[in-house]
Order: structure tokens, then C-alpha cells, then sequence
């Protein structure tokens, strides 16, 4: 056992009265070595740089005090050589020369009478230290927190009347703005209304892997499809789509997680094809979700029964008499349609059938939250709309979104799109193909050539083919004799897919 109630506890001049260990574990020097090569390894390997700028923004943590022993008539460190580097390099960044600008600038306005002086602990011989370094690092009385106890922190300090900018200046060191998002995405499923009570305890609980749903909400196309907006300078969560959709959403999602479904493997890329397949389920639920809406409120309500005019009695219609007759009842209102849950058992087998080609890709796309609410309104219809079914309004839609894009990316830069528009032609208004002039016109300044020949096919200037030039587009939004086809909507979106993701990104 442990005793270091007995130990020595001294104060000392980083500088002066303490040395590095040359037997550290982390290290591979040997006896001898000099202490500006260890420094250089601890800040080379071994992120002491992170620990100096940690140290300047919240000030030196003395919940734990390195540990020494006498060596030779010399203080050597044993456990807290990172620690007494980084102090070291703050009080002289010449010791890691190739940090020093980083260190000046990070310890700029900092009091550094305070980080010279530290308390440590002496050891009273090698196998007491040895004893105690390897019950801090291979034993476990430090349990870490969970990705959601992490989350609960910071969510319980919000609900005691922090704000958000209080708490992200208060911990300039840990990434506040994950923590909280984090912590809103998990109470948006944690306020589901799940019909089965087991998926409401699941989520609940501490243990709930959010892992999972970080994995999700990672994804702009997750986002797009769930109508789920996230700020992340705010930071802040809302949900746009409607409570009942959500809540089919959820049950889904939650179960599937509990179930093993999904996993942080299995949605470890956008490109793998089990995210592919799993963004095609949940589109088919919420298209589901929207045919079961759109089906209830074309319903026809039936007309109230009539008074007999000879007796005074009231007529049954024979469809209800001979339910009635019969003992059977017919089922109404919500018995009437499947729940989002049954909905979802036909889920996978159609989504079986039907190929990612009846859909475009998104999932490369990262709208900046800047950018005007219409650009993620169309990215939201894209994202749903079957080609295959509708490729003549995903085309003309493209068209539209190409144009605002680039006339949203033109406010963002500041530039005004209005001199590149002809007076006598369009009447002084901005269309397409003044759009196009200035972005070609622009990314040739900013240096960005890869996409100068994209803008010239586009625009139809013979290089490619006809699609998907903007006479192709036009044709199909103005010639009544001209329609498009799925393949040529695929054609068009390959064509200028990197180009809109270059104008959106963040």
C-alpha cells in the first residue's frame, strides 16, 4: 500500500532546482542525455505544446503535483515530466526552439512569477515512485466520463443559467460548442414520443452510446433528410420537420441502435455502402411518413346521416348497418393506418429494390450556416426527390439551385452581380448565365483553375458534351418540346456537384 502522507512536499524553482528524467518510459534516451533534448522530445511526441497553451489560458492544475526524487544531489523528476517541460519552455521558449514563436505568443500577457515556483512531492526511493507511477498508469481508480456524462456536464451548467458564451470563454481549452450540441441532439431523442417504452428508458439512460448519433449528425445528408438545423457557432439544435415524422424518425434510429443495427462502424464513412443503404431507409420512412400525411388529409370525411323524413328516424349507411349486423367494426382513426413503426418492416425490403441511382448524392455536401434558409430548403427537397420518378422537376429544381448558389457564395464574398447583368437582354436582372460569367470571372483571381473548365462546360463553351451545359437546362425549363430523363439529371448533378460543394462549404 501506498502511503504519501509521509512525503515530502517542497517548493522549488522549476528552473533551477529541477531535472527532467533521462529514464522516463515515454522517452529513449539514456543516462546522461541533455535536458534540451528531452524537452524537444516531450514537445515533439508527447504534445507538451497543447499542455504550455493549456497552462497560460486556465493557469497550472494543482490537484496533482509531480512527483521527485533525490538523485545524485539533483531533484529528478518522475511523474510530471510533460508538466515541468511545459513550465520550463514558458518561462524560456529558447529551450524548444522549434516552438519558440508558438510559446512566446501563447504565454503573451501571462504572469509568469506564479508558474516559476511549484509544489512537488519527494519520493522517499526509487520503488515507492515506480509503485505509485504504476498505479497511476496502469491501474484504473480514474474512471473516464462517457461521451454522454460529458454532455450532461455541460448541459447541466445551461440549465443552472450559463449561457453558452459564458461556458466557451470559461473553458478556452475544451471543445464547449461538441459537448453542447451534443447534449441537444441527445434531449431532441430523449423527448421523442417512442410507443415503446424500452427505446424511451434506452435512450435515457447514462450508458445510451451517443457515439452513435454524433456519427449521424455528422452528416450533412442526415441533417438534410431529418430537417434538423445545426448552428455550430452558437451553438445551437432545432428541429424543422414535423413532431410525427421526427418521432418515426427516432423510434428508428433509437431501435436500431439498441438492436446493433447501426453502429459507429457501420456509419464510419459516407461512401461505405452500409451508409448508403441506411440514408436509404430513412428516406424511405419519411417519404412514407409524408404519403401517410398527404393520404389523411385527403380523406373523405363522410357526410352527417340524414333525418328520415317519414318517420323521424335516423338512416344508417348500409356499409356501417352491416358492420354492425355482422359484429365487426371497422377501424377508424389511427387503427385506421399502420404506425410509423409497421411502416418501417416494408422499409428495407423496398429500399432493397430500388438502387442509390434513384436519388442524388449528397453526401459530400457542408452548407455553411451563413448562407440564406432557401439553400438548405432546396437540398432538403433534392435529397427526397426520386429522379427516376421526377426527373424533368429534380432538373429544373437543379437549375434553380446552381443559380441561387451562386448568387448566395457572390453576397457572402460581397460581390455585387448586378454589373454582369445585360440591360437591353434581361432587363437589368441577374440570371444564370450572368452568374456563371462572374464565378469564372472570380475563381480565376482566387486562383482556383480546377474548376474554371467546369464553369466553361456549363456554360457550353465545347468542352463535354450537351449535358449538362445551361442550354441544356434552359431547353428543358423553357422548349415544350424537350424533356429530361434520370440518367441526364445524373449527368448534370456529377457535372457541377464539386462545383456547388466548393461555393457551400463552410
Amino acid at each position: 500500500m501506498i502511503d504519501m502522507s509521509a512525503w515530502e512536499e517542497i517548493y522549488v524553482d522549476v528552473v533551477d532546482e529541477l531535472e527532467l528524467d533521462p529514464k522516463n518510459v515515454r522517452l529513449e534516451f539514456g543516462e546522461g542525455s541533455p535536458e534540451s533534448d528531452i524537452i524537444q522530445d516531450l514537445f515533439h511526441n508527447e504534445k507538451a505544446l497543447t499542455l504550455v497553451e493549456s497552462i497560460c489560458k486556465v493557469g497550472l492544475l494543482t490537484h496533482e503535483v509531480p512527483i521527485a526524487i533525490r538523485r545524485d544531489d539533483q531533484l529528478i523528476v518522475v511523474e510530471g515530466n510533460r508538466r515541468v517541460a511545459a513550465l520550463k519552455a514558458i518561462q524560456n521558449p529558447f529551450l524548444a526552439p522549434e516552438y519558440q514563436a508558438r510559446i512566446t505568443k501563447a504565454r503573451n500577457g501571462v504572469n509568469l512569477g506564479p508558474l516559476r515556483r511549484i509544489s512537488v512531492k519527494v519520493a522517499p526511493n526509487e520503488d515507492d515512485a515506480n509503485q505509485l507511477i504504476a498505479a497511476i498508469h496502469t491501474g484504473n481508480q480514474r474512471v473516464g466520463w462517457s461521451p454522454t456524462r460529458q454532455a450532461a456536464f455541460f448541459q447541466a451548467q445551461i440549465d443552472s443559467g450559463k449561457s453558452p458564451e459564458y461556458l466557451i470563454a470559461h473553458y478556452p481549452t475544451v471543445e464547449v460548442r461538441k459537448f453542447i450540441l451534443r447534449s441537444q441532439i441527445l434531449k431532441l431523442f430523449r423527448d421523442a414520443d417512442y410507443r415503446d417504452d424500452s427505446l424511451k428508458d434506452f435512450v435515457k439512460h447514462r450508458a445510451f452510446p451517443v457515439s452513435v448519433l454524433a456519427r449521424l449528425y455528422g452528416y450533412e445528408e442526415f441533417l438534410l433528410l431529418t430537417q434538423i438545423r445545426i448552428d455550430e457557432s452558437a451553438p445551437a439544435v432545432s428541429l424543422e420537420s414535423s413532431r410525427s415524422q421526427f418521432n418515426a424518425i427516432a423510434e428508428k434510429i433509437v431501435g436500431d441502435i439498441k438492436s446493433k443495427r447501426i453502429n459507429t462502424r457501420t456509419l464510419n464513412s459516407t461512401k461505405s455502402e452500409s451508409y448508403a443503404e441506411y440514408m436509404g431507409e430513412l428516406r424511405h420512412l419519411i417519404q412514407a411518413h409524408a404519403d401517410k400525411s398527404i393520404a389523411s388529409t385527403r380523406a373523405v370525411v363522410p357526410d352527417p346521416p340524414k333525418a328520415a323524413e317519414s318517420s323521424g328516424t335516423t338512416q344508417v349507411p348500409k356499409q356501417q348497418s352491416s358492420a354492425s349486423q355482422s359484429g365487426e367494426q371497422k377501424p377508424t382513426g389511427s387503427q385506421a393506418t399502420p404506425p410509423p413503426a409497421a411502416l418501417t418492416q416494408g422499409v428495407v425490403a423496398k429500399r432493397e429494390k430500388e438502387s442509390n441511382p434513384n436519388y442524388l448524392d449528397l453526401s459530400q455536401i457542408k452548407i455553411d450556416p451563413a448562407f440564406p434558409p432557401s439553400i438548405r430548403k432546396i437540398c432538403e427537397e433534392l435529397a427526397l426527390i426520386n429522379v427516376r420518378k421526377f426527373p424533368n422537376a429534380t432538373l429544373d429544381l437543379l437549375r434553380t439551385f446552381l443559380e441561387k448558389a451562386i448568387k448566395a457564395y457572390a453576397e457572402k464574398l460581397g460581390s455585387d452581380l448586378k454589373q454582369y447583368a445585360g440591360q437591353q437582354q434581361s432587363g437589368g436582372f441577374v440570371q444564370l448565365s450572368h452568374c456563371l460569367t462572374w464565378l469564372e470571372e472570380h475563381l480565376k483571381n482566387a486562383n482556383k483553375t480546377a474548376f474554371i473548365q467546369v464553369i466553361k462546360k456549363i456554360r457550353g463553351n465545347k468542352i463535354g458534351g450537351y449535358i449538362p451545359t445551361i442550354d441544356h437546362m434552359n431547353a428543358i425549363n423553357h422548349n415544350h418540346h424537350v424533356f429530361a430523363t434520370a440518367d441526364e439529371v445524373k449527368a448534370c448533378w456529377d457535372g457541377m456537384e464539386g462545383l456547388i460543394r466548393m461555393m457551400l462549404k463552410p
